[in-house]
């Protein structure tokens, strides 16, 4: 992984050579053709034999020469079939028929090519949020450095127009950020001091300085490209089956072949005429069709999916994301946003609230919690006070003394622990301010639920999910707030990480195919043991991830949209692979007993193939 620059341009070299033999391929084709068109003439009647080498030569000898090799390796893919054709139609004086072959089955392959190019672009278009260069800051003086050599806590400067090279964080400046090509999300994303930036994303406003926090090995872009080329060699069943399917089903062809043609020794048939049919067989029977279009339907739609904003580690994942009946969420971090909000607020004793706000909001200060945030965001200008024998109790809440007077701020366990008596009308679920042994008043925190949820349940039901439901490890009251208000159609709150495991397992053997989304970090063992588990955001090291896919953007709205394209894949995948079945088995029975002639073989073998391709391209969105 650390020589990603060397592959990069090792890739581009690879490509670039790629395309030169694929012109030179299509420049001798078009010779072919020609030479094909002269053997007609009846000037060059003496010279036909020799065109017509030619003509074989020019329109497939990469296909002839790998279809030889594959003889002699008794390797039977469809090369194999043709070779066997094209050798057997000119050795029988069916010179025609043998540059049909070949020139018919070149083209199709051309087509073929120039829709898998189609379906590649935007595969190809995730692997370009690399950056090759960053400018490192080093004593107020910027230097350009390959994107390798940037190392963690050095400076860097992104200036507007620059993609964002490695993940960091913002030291100075403010810009707008497009992030469209990791998200999927086109507004732009306004950033500034203390703001971490995602590599890949790219800086449209403003210069900024960043430290940065991970090299280019471990930062989002790298990882998001990695994954995504994982991800096409990932295969699933269908895809098993199909190059399993072709290995047993191409030597059964090859037998079935040789028969037909030695029947006429056995019932002295006319031997040419059961030759041509064996021949016809062999190239209707090719499997292609299956070969070329099941991967390449998957292919698409990883290019689709990632589009949408989700990393999918693998077409074998697809399926089980296809199959969707029941989709479970965690709550904090997932349906919501982290963010605390307070939704209520009550004072009990003497002091006013503008007092009570003071004494909370200065014990926060010197906490990591977000209970903080929330208290500035509920009132601005609040008083900070000096907190003197500050503590924190962890799970609990804090302890500290202002202005001589002794003050808690916590949970019903503190109020236990310093056995303060509450009453009874004050929430279990409150936080509660204690001073000097009096609850002067107390919270009620929510959490700040992301908009792309509001519709999310309608959605999913909409595509054909049976059951949406949550589960939480927080407690009962705030999760059947936020599952309400969502339309959830179950809430299974205060569980515990082995007991939200327990629930998808019981799920999976009543014969439920479970989709689990959770935050990716203390739902590792659920992500792994749903059928298909996904992770909230970027960052980190989303490769270790234990989720199938990673989304990215963050966005649950495009949740429904991803499963119906996955949906819509295997509805593709299964109508090619019926359609090209029924196709092939029409064209071997017509082509055994005779009626069946070469070009129809050909068109059963490339023209359904290019069908098959072209649906895979166009339907999956």
């Amino acid at each position: 992984m650390s020589c990603h620059h060397c592959e990069n341009q090792h890739h581009h070299e690879h490509e670039h050579h790629h395309e030169k033999e694929e012109n030179l391929s299509k420049y001798l084709y078009g010779i072919g053709i020609l030479f094909f068109i002269v053997s007609f003439l009846p000037i060059f009647a003496p010279y036909k034999i020799e065109l017509i080498v030619i003509t074989l030569l020019c329109s497939g000898y990469e296909m002839l020469l790998n279809g030889i090799k594959n003889i002699f390796h008794l390797n039977f893919e469809e090369e194999t079939l043709m070779t066997i054709a094209v050798i057997s139609a000119f050795a029988i004086g069916e010179f025609t028929e043998s540059c049909l072959v070949i020139l018919l089955y070149r083209f199709g392959e051309f087509l073929e090519q120039r829709a898998s190019n189609k379906s590649e672009d935007s595969i190809k278009e995730i692997v370009k949020i690399k950056a090759d260069t960053a400018n490192r800051v080093v004593n107020n003086t910027i230097e350009t450095v390959d994107v390798k050599e940037v190392k963690v806590d050095d400076m860097i400067l992104i200036k507007p127009g620059e993609k964002i090279p490695v993940d960091g964080i913002i030291i100075y400046g403010e810009s707008d950020i497009d992030t469209s090509t990791l998200t999927g999300e086109s507004a732009p994303v306004y950033v500034t001091k203390e703001t971490e930036v995602l590599s890949g994303g790219i800086n449209l406003t403003g210069a900024i300085t960043c430290r940065v926090i991970r090299d280019v090995e471990h930062s989002t872009a790298s990882q998001i490209v990695d994954l995504v080329y994982e991800a096409t060699n990932n295969k699933g069943k269908t895809e098993k089956f199909i190059t399993r399917f072709s290995k047993i089903y191409t030597p059964i062809v090859i037998l079935v072949a040789i028969l037909i043609a030695i029947i006429p020794f056995v019932f002295q048939f006319d031997t040419k005429e059961w030759i041509l049919r064996a021949l016809i067989f062999l190239v209707a029977s090719c499997p292609c069709s299956l070969v070329i279009s099941v991967p390449l339907s998957f292919f698409t739609s990883l290019g689709k999916i990632s589009q949408k904003g989700m990393i999918v580690k693998g077409t074998k994942h697809i399926e089980n994301l296809a199959k969707a009946s029941v989709v479970a969420f965690d709550k904090t971090g997932t349906l919501t946003t982290g963010k605390m909000k307070i939704e209520q607020m009550e004072v009990l004793g003497e002091y006013t609230k503008e007092e009570i706000l003071s004494y909370m909001y200065s014990l926060e200060l010197l906490s990591n919690h977000p209970i903080g945030t929330a208290i500035k965001d509920y009132r601005d200008n609040i008083e900070i006070k000096e907190v003197e024998g500050y503590k924190e109790i962890a799970g609990h809440g804090l302890y500290g003394k202002i202005e001589q007077k002794e003050v808690l701020f916590g949970n019903h366990k503190l109020l236990e622990q310093y056995q303060i008596t509450k009453d009874n009308e004050i929430p279990q679920h409150a936080i509660c301010l204690v001073i000097e042994r009096k609850i002067a008043g107390y919270i009620i925190l929510t959490q700040e639920i992301r908009k792309e949820s509001k519709n999310l349940v309608k959605d999913l039901k909409h595509i054909g999910v049976k059951k949406i439901i949550m589960l939480t490890g927080d407690n009962e009251k705030s999760a059947e707030t936020i599952g309400k208000e969502l339309n959830f159609n179950e809430i299974k709150a205060s569980l515990l990480p082995q007991e939200k495991l327990k629930t998808i397992e019981e799920l999976k053997k009543k014969g439920e195919n479970v989709i689990f989304v959770g935050d990716g970090i203390n739902d590792s063992p659920v992500l792994a043991s749903s059928n298909f588990g996904i992770a909230m955001g970027a960052g980190a090291n989303i490769a270790s991830i234990t989720a199938d896919g990673i989304l990215i953007s963050n966005n649950l709205s495009t949740l429904p949209s991803i499963i119906k394209t996955a949906k819509r894949t295997m509805k593709v995948v299964k109508a090619n692979i019926i359609f090209s079945l029924i196709v092939k088995l029409i064209v071997l029975v017509l082509g055994a007993i005779g009626i069946a002639p070469i070009w129809l073989a050909i068109l059963a073998d490339t023209g359904v193939t290019f069908l098959t391709v072209v649906n895979a391209i166009r339907n999956i969105k």
